[in-house]
């Protein structure tokens, strides 16, 4: 069976990848695990093709979780701890600002109580100390007696500060899941699966993941089960937060702590869940998933960390008295506000900075600078500039000492961590990763800093070829979309990375009517395909700009969900982009009759359907980038290809020019041709040769040139 190309549209640096799940890998798991073929193929398209896989994916549960033991050090944390436990030792346990640090902070410090530990929490702050432990916090502990410190998704680079703390009676115990470096502190344990000599079979644990391995251990890795079922959505909320895969271990517990957040009996967490909904005006009974999360609680969390009291978000978890759990939530709801009015204000003087100096044309890296910018949110506006603009872009605050501190965001492709390593010597410090990282810089290296990160921008990535990747799971009919298929979908939850919401795509769907909605801000659609009427909505796409009107097909992305209104249940299409479909249909009977014709010697060959060298070369470099493998056959729609390659290459190649190329490729051994019984699908084979092939000694070429006329269509 020939496997689907991809949809390529350069002008606007899409690239739609359309996969086609294997189907003898979907028959064999349907048979087996006595599911439906469409739950199969969504199974098969995300790679998961034996059946035990399949069946932990789906069904999964507590047995899944592996050994906490088999985490390096994980026996002297264990042992340590218990011994500050039956010592009665002063703990405390030291966190991070961000929802993963929180809930970090606030599982270990509720299971040590419940062990009847003297225990207390650090979170440092943001803006005047910043991530990690540091040595005036050290000292504050050591006059208070505490002769243990835990880290939670911190310390593994805290080497010099152990030492300190060592140096003050003071044992540390790290549990982190940040990369390491090559040499490790000197802790009494460092617990993290990232370790070069860890064991342990999932490395993609949160901090909150790591800590709860560590309660496990602490309890000798019994009553998993109940540990789960007291803690799970703690856990759930910093693992969705802190963007980890939701696969393995993440999965199983992501899923209990969404289950468990929807009856739970954490204060907190119902107090925030209620106030998070009323604020989205949607139902308190709300169903909760990774969105939930993602969108509603984690935001709220954050935002006392970035710009509020990061301590009234571990009250808020810890707390179990309801009025208590109200006024905080009400004190991050109110935060969150105020968080984003202050975002929307720096990302307006942002934007107006860059349309006032900024040279897109030759700058690849934006670098903005302010004397007023919040610290705790540029992160947040960097991210939005470069959604904006498709570039990396660094923020950059500067306090009455000339000193700034930065915050990068970066596209696909591109570190901006290695990036602004190599301006190192312009920086007083400086760490992060591909995607993100943070600096320091005095005022006067600023200019230098923007000229080096941008030379090296400019050398080492190609921004004009980045693309942006839908990746659709498989092709699906009108026919398929249907309440049954939602279900179905609805057994691959929880979403997030690396099991993001399943993506589909039709082809040829004719728009019937086109509707504004949420004062004009979104668009709600009536499509038909195959005689099914499909209701469908388009976050964020206007009418004004919606490039189709009534009448029209296209070719759509999208995903399939429910719409539950007045207990009237229909299935609905959730649009995240829109393709021109490939020409009205009599068009395209023109088309094949043309071609038919002067294929079969019944007519000549219009001037501006004959190609020329430069059509030759697209068409064929098109087909080498699309199928990207030799003997393999694929299969295309030769009126979309012609659109495609005409949009990739800013040429005009009409689906009549295209059919004559592929002729001749037939004829000079560079492909293999198959027409099908549809006048408009081919399936296509390269043909390896290494020799040179001169395309004007095409006799079929020659025979269409010299029956040629000039003009026309």
């Amino acid at each position: 069976m020939p496997q689907t190309f991809m949809y390529i549209n350069k002008s606007e640096k899409v690239v739609w990848n359309i996969a086609t799940p294997d189907p003898d890998a979907v028959r064999l798991l349907a048979e087996n695990l006595k599911i439906s073929d469409f739950l199969a193929k969504l199974l098969v398209s995300k790679g998961i093709t034996d059946t035990a896989g399949a069946e932990d994916f789906l069904y999964g549960d507590y047995h899944l979780l592996h050994d906490p033991f088999l985490l390096p050090d994980m026996d002297k944390a264990v042992e340590r701890v218990n011994r500050a436990l039956d010592n009665g030792e002063k703990i405390l346990i030291y966190g991070d600002y961000d929802v993963d640090g929180v809930t970090s902070v606030s599982l270990l410090l509720l299971y040590l109580r419940s062990r009847g530990a003297d225990a207390e929490y650090y979170i440092p702050e943001r803006v005047n100390e910043g991530y990690g432990l540091n040595k005036n916090a050290i000292d504050r502990f050591s006059e208070q007696g505490v002769t243990l410190v835990v880290t939670v998704d911190s310390g593994i680079t805290a080497s010099e500060e152990i030492v300190y703390a060592a140096e003050h009676g003071i044992d540390v115990v790290v549990t982190d899941h940040h990369e390491c470096r090559e040499q490790l502190p000197g802790a009494v344990a460092v617990v993290n699966p990232h370790r070069a000599d860890s064991a342990y079979p999932f490395k993609e644990l949160a901090g909150v993941g790591v800590v709860f391995k560590l309660v496990c251990a602490l309890e000798g890795n019994k009553n998993v089960n109940r540990l789960c079922s007291k803690y799970s959505d703690i856990v759930a909320l910093g693992t969705v937060a802190d963007v980890m895969p939701i696969i393995g271990e993440n999965r199983v517990i992501v899923k209990a702590g969404l289950d468990r957040l929807n009856n739970t009996s954490n204060e907190g967490l119902k107090a925030l869940s209620f106030c998070t909904f009323s604020e989205k005006r949607s139902s308190k009974n709300k169903k909760f998933t990774a969105s939930s999360i993602s969108y509603g609680l984690a935001p709220r969390i954050n935002a006392a960390g970035r710009i509020g009291d990061v301590n009234q978000a571990v009250k808020l978890l810890i707390t179990e008295n309801k009025q208590e759990a109200v006024n905080i939530a009400d004190y991050l709801c109110s935060v969150n506000r105020e968080r984003q009015l202050i975002e929307n204000l720096i990302f307006e003087q942002a934007v107006e900075q860059i349309e006032k100096s900024a040279d897109l044309q030759n700058d690849k890296v934006i670098v903005l600078t302010s004397d007023s910018w919040h610290l705790g949110v540029i992160g947040i506006v960097a991210s939005k500039i470069t959604d904006k603009y498709g570039l990396p872009s660094i923020l950059i605050s500067f306090d009455s000492d000339n000193i700034g501190k930065g915050s990068g965001r970066s596209v696909k492709g591109f570190n901006i961590n290695e990036a602004i390593s190599n301006c190192r010597d312009c920086l007083i410090k400086y760490g992060g990763h591909e995607l993100a990282a943070g600096l320091t810089i005095s005022r006067d290296k600023v200019e230098e800093f923007r000229k080096r990160i941008n030379e090296y921008a400019v050398q080492n990535f190609d921004f004009d070829g980045a693309c942006t990747y839908l990746d659709a799971d498989f092709e699906i009919s009108g026919k398929d979309v249907s309440i049954e298929n939602v279900a179905e979908i609805m057994k691959l939850e929880p979403y997030g990375l690396s099991n993001p919401e399943p993506l589909f795509y039709m082809s040829d769907v004719k728009i019937r009517e086109l509707y504004s909605i949420g004062e004009g801000k979104h668009l709600k659609l009536v499509l038909e395909k195959d005689g099914n009427h499909i209701t469908a909505v388009y976050f964020g796409m206007s009418k004004e700009n919606f490039p189709f009107t009534e009448g029209m097909s296209a070719d759509f992305m999208f995903n399939l969900g429910c719409n539950n209104f007045r207990g009237y249940l229909t299935v609905q299409m959730y649009v995240q982009s829109v393709r021109p479909e490939n020409k009205a249909y009599t068009e395209k009977l023109q088309q094949q009759l043309l071609f038919g014709n002067i294929l079969s010697g019944k007519a000549v060959c219009p001037k501006i359907h004959i190609p020329e060298l430069m059509d030759f070369r697209v068409i064929f470099m098109f087909l080498k980038n699309a199928v990207k493998n030799y003997s393999v056959k694929y299969e295309f729609s030769v009126y979309r290809l012609a659109a495609q390659v005409s949009a990739a290459y800013n040429t005009a190649v009409s689906p009549c020019k295209l059919n004559i190329a592929l002729e001749v490729f037939k004829e000079m051994k560079l492909i293999e041709l198959d027409r099908t019984e549809d006048p408009d699908i081919v399936d296509i084979e390269l043909i390896k040769t290494e020799a040179k092939v001169d395309l004007n000694k095409s006799e079929f070429l020659h025979s269409v040139k010299t029956k040629k006329v000039d003009g026309g269509d």
